[in-house]
């Protein structure tokens, strides 16, 4: 603003103001350096918390599976233990089935055996990732300072150098101002422009001092954003630190809890089929609760979606402003253009009034005594032409010459100007393109390394499905197994039938303990039961041998289902635990699963602001670089307008007294020799009386001309206050665009911390009903 005044308020011998222009359009400039620094490390922060997220969701992942693997670890043993023990029991049993319950430990142990050598490399794994995420860490966060550091650098050297070629450009117009000024010649309009001086300087003082202050401002502002960063991320290490160690503390409790109530605790055969039966009712539950989850996910995803279309439709908007003041720039330009014509044509009127007004003159001088004698009339006469002659030509040689000098320095100017502006444009965009190839390499990386780990979170959860798959294998061949035995035991007893009458009030109560047995087992053990009872019924002509035996098969018939029901509610209370254990882990898995999907819809959100953003400043760059030119061109237009003009009046002044001078020669011919001009031109008149006309003329075409000045400089002061119009309408826009942009930033830290919250709570909550459930286990 201020230099767009100073040049064309004052006139261009004034030293000052253009060095007011400079330092204006070098505060102003230095106003948009720092903005740029801040976004750029808000940016560069957010990626550090996102990648500072990602870690630790890793984290938690890799808990939750370790928690896993350590579950079934100690099912396993569990397994083994309740094999060894069922093994123990039925030692009575024919040497074949001794045979295949060793088989059968030995398949359990090598089972076990691969089991801790899967543990144990995926607990090898587990800690290479955590050091590989914190290696990772430390080195983004000395990536993050370096590049903090550099583009600071960068942010100084630039500066430095605009103001060195703002000096140079200084220095160079200055001698070329001076040169003009002292051309000037109006002395009177120099002390009308005194006030205008004056307050020309208090702006450029007023300007400068809010330079200082937006400069302090600056400092301040970025002392206090450095601030609070380093004070965020203490307190997320320190919080993260304090839950990792709670979390491991809880851990290593129920770890230990566990194993002392495992080690106590007995299972058996139908404790394992019973749990089986609850696993499948469990899975029915989350397969339900997944469905509903899904739901949830998928009206999130629209959600989503809603917000990306909103986002898109006030982008749309924002281009069709700029359009808009694209055309009505446009428009600016077409009315500066044809003004500039009409005063182009308005020269070049009044240059061919001049030449005619000259014809005239000479027309005029030639016609005063045209019947003169052949004496000394045509010597004066022809000295006089030859004179008048002489000085136009020397005049027209000084204004080509001037004009052509004017011309070179103006192109000169120009060029350097336009070199200088190009060379920064690509060096602002060559480090622009450096930054975003950067920042694309991080995020390639990050999610590389990302999909790598989801690779082994997969390939773990594989191993952990073939784990459980054998497991259920065995538990089938130890139902199998039970099926068998029982098998044989019918067919003993229908191969060796005996009398059962001698002994019928300890027999009922037997079969009564059978058929609710075979009432737990189902369908097929009550047909079992019926085969069995049939003999039983029917025992009246058993042989007595055979008598004690059956005694024995149903004491241990009879006693099993004692012992089981004993250990029932622990049975059930263990099933329960695991199944509550392996839910928590599960859900958490799900969880992290289904974040993933949702943080790479919003880093493409993030990515697709970030495009939006860089082409709306390119955008807003061209329009203030064409605003510019458009400026510069005007004031040179202007300035050449001006020169015209005073060229144009030096010519009259030049042309005034030489008018003067012939009325005067012809007054002193007329005196000298009146015998000749009463002889011979007596018609002519009173020979004062064409300069006097002459003279008239030329005063009111001066003043005409000092008209068509000031109506020019009125012109060119509307166009400045439209110039500045624009400028303001540019400004406001950009601050509209800026709040837009902040809110948006915000919107988005505010979901990635509720998202963070969510998280937390869902964890926590795992770990409350965890703690609550191994509270239940130790109390019972």
């Amino acid at each position: 603003m201020a230099s767009a005044l100073n040049s064309k308020i004052h006139p261009p011998g004034t030293c000052a103001s253009s060095k007011a222009d400079a330092r204006a359009g070098s505060g102003w400039r230095m106003d948009c350096d720092p903005e740029m620094h801040v976004k750029m490390c808000k940016k560069i922060a957010q990626l550090t918390k996102v990648i500072y997220a990602l870690n630790t969701r890793q984290d938690e992942a890799e808990a939750s599976a370790e928690s896993l693997r350590e579950a079934h670890q100690e099912e396993l043993q569990d397994a083994v233990a309740e094999t060894r023990a069922r093994l123990l029991q039925e030692q009575g049993y024919t040497s074949e089935d001794a045979e295949t319950l060793l088989k059968r430990i030995q398949t359990l142990e090598s089972a076990l055996e691969l089991q801790k050598r899967l543990t144990q490399e995926a607990l090898a794994e587990s800690a290479s990732c955590k050091l590989e995420t914190k290696e990772r860490e430390l080195r983004v966060e000395a990536e993050h300072a370096e590049r903090v550091l550099i583009l600071s650098k960068e942010m100084l050297e630039l500066k430095a150098d605009y103001e060195k070629r703002l000096q140079l450009l200084t220095s160079h117009e200055g001698p070329q101002w001076g040169q003009l000024s002292q051309e000037s010649p109006d002395a009177t309009a120099e002390s009308g422009q005194r006030p205008e001086m004056h307050q020309v300087l208090l702006e450029v003082e007023r300007l400068r001092a809010e330079n200082q202050q937006l400069t302090q401002d600056y400092a301040r502002k970025a002392e206090e954003l450095q601030a609070t960063y380093e004070r965020e991320n203490e307190a997320i290490r320190q919080a993260m630190q304090q839950s990792v160690s709670e979390a491991l503390w809880q851990w290593q409790e129920k770890e230990s809890g566990l194993r002392k109530n495992f080690q106590v605790q007995e299972s058996a055969l139908q404790a394992q089929v019973r749990k089986l039966e609850g696993d499948l009712e469990h899975r029915g539950r989350k397969i339900s609760d997944l469905k509903k989850y899904a739901q949830k996910l998928k009206e999130r995803i629209q959600d989503l979606d809603v917000q990306l279309r909103e986002a898109r439709q006030e982008n749309s908007e924002l281009k069709s402003t700029a359009r808009k003041l694209g055309e009505k720039l446009a428009i600016a330009k077409d009315r500066l253009m044809l003004q500039e014509c009409h005063v182009t044509g308005k020269t070049d009127d009044m240059k061919t009034e001049n030449d005619v007004l000259r014809k005239t003159n000479d027309q005029e001088a030639c016609n005063l005594h045209p019947q003169q004698d052949q004496g000394f009339p045509k010597l004066c006469h022809c000295n006089k032409r030859g004179s008048e002659a002489q000085i136009k030509t020397e005049a027209s040689g000084e204004l080509e010459r001037l004009k052509q000098k004017y011309e070179e320095d103006l192109r000169k100017v120009r060029h350097q100007t336009e070199e200088e502006k190009q060379q920064l444009q690509e060096e602002l965009g060559k480090r622009l393109e450096e930054l975003v190839k950067k920042h694309t390499v991080e995020m390639k990386s990050v999610r590389s390394s990302v999909e790598v780990e989801r690779k082994k979170l997969k390939e773990v959860e594989a191993q952990l499905e073939e784990v459980k798959t054998k497991s259920e294998r065995e538990i089938k061949q130890l139902e199998d197994e039970k099926a068998a035995l029982s098998v044989k035991l019918q067919n003993s007893l229908l191969e060796d039938p005996c009398s059962m009458s001698k002994e019928p009030s300890q027999i009922l109560p037997r079969e009564e303990d059978l058929e609710k047995l075979t009432a737990e087992e189902g369908t097929s053990s009550d047909e079992e039961e019926e085969r069995i009872g049939e003999p039983l019924k029917d025992g009246h002509d058993l042989q007595p041998p055979l008598c004690s035996v059956l005694k024995e098969k149903a004491v241990e018939i009879g006693y099993r289902p004692e012992d089981w029901q004993n250990q029932k509610p622990k049975l059930q209370t263990q099933a329960t635990g695991e199944l509550q254990k392996k839910e928590s882990g599960h859900s958490l898995q799900i969880q992290h699963q289904a974040h993933l999907p949702e943080l790479q819809v919003l880093e493409k959100a993030r990515q697709e602001l970030q495009e939006e953003h860089e082409q709306t400043q390119a955008q807003q760059l061209l329009l203030l670089e064409s605003l510019r030119q458009e400026l510069t061109e005007q004031q040179a237009a202007c300035s050449e307008h001006q020169k015209a003009l005073e060229m144009l009046q030096k010519e009259q002044r030049v042309l005034g007294p030489l008018g003067k001078w012939q009325a005067i020669n012809q007054c002193s011919g007329n005196g000298t020799d009146h015998t000749f001009i009463t002889e011979d031109v007596g018609v002519a008149g009173p020979p004062g009386s064409v300069p006097c006309a002459a003279e008239k003329g030329l005063l009111e075409e001066n003043a005409q001309l000092q008209d068509t000045v000031l109506r020019l400089r009125a012109e060119v002061e509307q166009h400045l206050q439209e110039a500045l119009q624009l400028r303001e309408q540019h400004r406001l826009l950009e601050e509209d665009q800026k709040a837009q942009r902040a809110m948006e930033v915000e919107a988005l830290h505010q979901e990635h911390r509720k998202e963070m919250q969510a998280m937390v709570a869902d964890f926590s909550g795992a770990q409350a009903r965890l703690q609550a459930r191994l509270a239940a286990l130790e109390a019972e």
